[in-house]
């Protein structure tokens, strides 16, 4: 009896801190959003993450790429980071076509996020 009271607790245990645990910065909203279907072109590209995003003095550290449909890099202002949102203007407007955003994002618990999501402009 006493084994199986440690066995619960310490299951208890185990998920009560999880979450702490694995608290990392994840992407809360994005504009445009995954998979987006746009008629006009964005004027930029807004991630908003979970928790704030440090700036480190790397020039690589965080980054927001743009990509169009031939993998060729979309002119864009520098990152610009506030709090947890990262942010770059687009330089000019986008033809019709498919896009990929791709980021790498450094969480203020030093965790890297990278991932990419796509839109359409039609």
């Amino acid at each position: 009896m006493r084994n199986l009271k440690v066995l619960l607790l310490a299951a208890g245990l185990m998920f009560t801190l999880s979450p702490a645990a694995s608290a990392h910065a994840e992407l809360v909203k994005s504009f445009p959003v995954a998979n987006a279907k746009l008629t006009k072109s964005p004027r930029f590209v807004q991630l908003e993450f979970a928790e704030a995003i440090v700036t480190l003095k790397s020039k690589n550290a965080n980054s927001i790429v743009l990509l169009d449909a031939k993998a060729n890099e979309v002119t864009t202002s520098k990152i610009s980071i506030r709090q947890g949102v990262a942010r770059v203007d687009l330089i000019g407007t986008l033809k019709p076509g498919k896009y990929m955003v791709k980021y790498r994002i450094v969480s203020a618990d030093g965790h890297v996020l990278s991932a990419n999501f796509r839109f359409t402009l039609s």
